[in-house]
């Protein structure tokens, strides 16, 4: 986070930030994230003061006296008012190069931002949240396997770019963790009826196929675009699953459409263990290691998010358009119905 703040020109608050202030807490909000801190001595002039801009040292001065606290604790809460870009830096895009830290905070933002847009209509979350449909639910656990199964194969690539010692340890842990979770969430589908051999050698959807395969092209980038690429499956979107709001997905598939609870808990497993590896802090640690990005490489990353919002919709398209009809319990094997894409 230092690194962000040294570097920034003039940082203040976001145009869309409106602030409340009364005797005990300061209230920071832009109608998609909002902070709450103890009002302290702060005064509404002191935080125009800082929503016009300032210099990095005179805001943490500010937040300082502010809150009346140290260093640390200042600087903690300016990440967070980074992270969710409720603090930004305009002039940024004025630099010959930006630290990969703040490149970092503001795709994390934009994808938190964008994201509910991108899941919004989806045919698939639709039906899942509507009522009962076993084969939709299963199609959308089978096909989340396939893309988790590649996530071996589609990472090494990015071992082929220099990399600091960092970075290289961060991706050693994380190729080692996703290593076992294909076969871990394959395990599980052997109570809903399927062979799991078969299932080994079953094809994606051609769609789930292009976004699982889209880990190993921007792989072959960059490491940072191969970071870029992470922040849609790994940082934890903000708000309420879109399927069904305020129901977890795993949830609402266990609940309504009687997909075996043991072939749940495989999925839970994997969840957890991504959290136990803080792979969500993954393409932050990656990218604070890039010191100085261009502005056309910024623009880069930010292409590359684009991308993964727009392949992973057609993602979930494709499982709906595959699944949709589809009566596991009349299938033999069970069979996967077609994969292919037809127009």
């Amino acid at each position: 986070m230092v690194a962000v703040i040294d570097h920034a020109v003039r940082p203040r608050f976001s145009r869309h930030v409106s602030f409340a202030l009364d005797d005990h807490e300061v209230r920071i909000e832009d109608g998609t994230y909002r902070a709450a801190f103890p009002a302290g001595g702060v005064t509404l002039p002191d935080l125009d003061r800082l929503a016009a801009g300032v210099s990095p040292d005179e805001l943490v001065a500010g937040v300082r006296g502010w809150l009346g606290c140290g260093e640390p604790d200042a600087i903690a809460v300016i990440e967070r008012l980074f992270s969710t870009g409720l603090l930004v830096d305009p002039e940024a895009a004025r630099l010959d190069s930006v630290p990969g830290s703040y490149v970092a905070c503001r795709l994390v933002d934009a994808f938190r931002r964008e994201f509910p847009r991108v899941v919004s209509g989806s045919p698939l979350l639709r039906d899942l949240a509507a009522g009962r449909d076993r084969g939709l639910a299963l199609g959308f656990l089978l096909e989340t396997y396939f893309v988790v199964r590649a996530a071996v194969w589609t990472t090494d690539p990015v071992f082929r770019h220099p990399m600091t010692p960092a970075q290289r340890e961060a991706l050693d842990d994380f190729r080692a963790s996703e290593s076992g979770h294909g076969e871990l969430l394959l395990g599980g589908f052997s109570a809903a009826g399927f062979d799991t051999d078969a299932l080994r050698r079953s094809q994606a959807a051609v769609e789930t196929l292009a976004y699982a395969q889209s880990y190993g092209a921007f792989a072959w980038q960059g490491v940072a675009e191969f970071a870029a690429s992470l922040v849609l499956p790994e940082v934890p979107a903000l708000g309420a699953d879109p399927a069904a709001p305020g129901v977890d997905v795993l949830d609402l598939i266990e609940q309504r459409h009687g997909v075996p609870g043991s072939l749940i808990a495989r999925f839970r497993a994997h969840d957890a263990e991504d959290v136990e590896a803080d792979h969500g802090g993954l393409p932050g640690i990656l990218l604070s290691e890039e010191r100085d990005l261009t502005p056309a490489k910024v623009e880069r990353l930010f292409v590359v998010l684009r991308h993964m919002m727009d392949l992973y919709r057609s993602h979930l398209d494709a499982v709906h358009r595959r699944y949709a009809h589809w009566d596991p319990d009349a299938a033999a094997g069970p069979e996967l119905p077609d994969n292919a894409l037809r127009f």
